[in-house]
């Protein structure tokens, strides 16, 4: 074989290496990301059932006395109202300040909550599985009555179909049980980074 074949069949060795290479890292490649994506997908489902429980949780909480099973553990015995666990995660998850409202004319606030952006009223509902129009409704002729930037309804529940589609363009956030426990996250989320950030400071 002359020099020319002879560096003809090197060229081809090394071309042919490099493809087998290059198969071998596609397919590592692809199986990595495979596996990321399949730790990730899990993590999204572990995450979801960890809400799903926080909100069933919360909504058993947070039921009235008379609704609360009479074999209830001691520690769901307490007094923090619903209206007070919401008020504290607006307060720390959205900043402002938000207080708790004595309802004592009826007309369904229980929240204020000051931001930067205006007057944002809340009304809470513990008492139903499933709220309906009639609380966006009710928020919202009290949002304009009072100028309020906008409101929130909240319940530990979830929402009916037509209470979704009522609160739309209304500037009134609709706050199930899952998403009151995406708040609780968030809040103790932020409370971990407040307490690292102050570590140093006590050492």
């Amino acid at each position: 074989m002359n020099k020319e074949g002879t560096a003809l069949l090197f060229l081809e060795l090394i071309a042919g290496i490099l493809i087998v290479l290059a198969f071998i890292h596609f397919f590592w490649t692809k199986k990595q990301e495979n596996y990321k994506g399949s730790l990730i997908l899990q993590h999204l489902h572990t995450s979801q059932e960890l809400k799903k429980t926080l909100a069933m949780g919360l909504f058993l909480r947070f039921l009235p006395a008379e609704k609360q099973p009479a074999s209830r553990p001691l520690w769901l015995k307490d007094e923090v109202t619903l209206e007070t666990f919401a008020a504290n995660l607006l307060e720390r998850t959205k900043g402002g300040t938000a207080w708790v409202v004595n309802d004592a004319d009826g007309m369904g606030i229980n929240i204020e909550h000051q931001t930067k952006e205006g007057l944002y009223l809340g009304k809470i509902n513990g008492n139903h599985h499933e709220i309906g129009y009639d609380q966006i409704a009710l928020i919202h002729s009290n949002i304009i009555k009072k100028r309020a930037a906008g409101g929130y309804v909240i319940t530990a529940g979830t929402f009916a179909p037509n209470a979704i589609n009522y609160a739309k363009g209304l500037n009134i956030e609709l706050i199930d049980g899952m998403a009151l426990a995406d708040l609780w996250l968030a809040s103790l989320k932020k409370a971990e980074k407040e307490m690292n950030s102050i570590m140093p400071q006590l050492t």
